[in-house]
């Protein structure tokens, strides 16, 4: 007997509930008006204000 179990690329819907989450994070940062802190593609941190979200 052979299972077979069917495998599905997730990688889409990954990207769909990464997409989701961020957006979500960034209406809590909006709402706290707090800062949301971030690294640029060199691993450089940056600090962003919720006003320039």
């Amino acid at each position: 007997m052979t299972n077979k179990i069917k495998r599905e690329d997730l990688s889409d819907k990954i990207k769909i509930a990464l997409d989701k989450a961020i957006k979500k994070v960034i209406a809590e940062t909006k709402a706290k008006n707090s800062y949301m802190v971030v690294a640029d593609k060199k691993g450089n941190i940056k600090k962003i204000p919720a006003k320039d979200l």
